[in-house]
């Protein structure tokens, strides 16, 4: 037997298509396997790239989210 009951429609927000780059998810770089002075420059030298990437990623999705606000505001 149907519902009597109206249903309530709630409007969707149209949000902008998402870039591939901000969906890949970046593989953090392996602990080095020793503590010599080369091998720990070279770990931060891997380390800040990723962490590079990983900034230049969260940008990305500040802005994205930025432009769906605003579109919807």
């Amino acid at each position: 037997m149907p519902s009597d009951t109206p249903i309530k429609t709630v409007p969707t927000v149209d949000l902008p298509p998402v870039s591939t780059g901000l969906l890949v998810k970046y593989e953090r770089p392996e602990r080095p396997t020793g503590g010599s002075p080369e091998q720990l420059l070279n770990h931060a030298v891997r380390y800040g790239e990723y962490c590079q990437k990983l900034e230049v990623q969260v940008s990305g999705w500040q802005d994205w989210y930025t432009k769906g606000r605003l579109k919807n505001d």
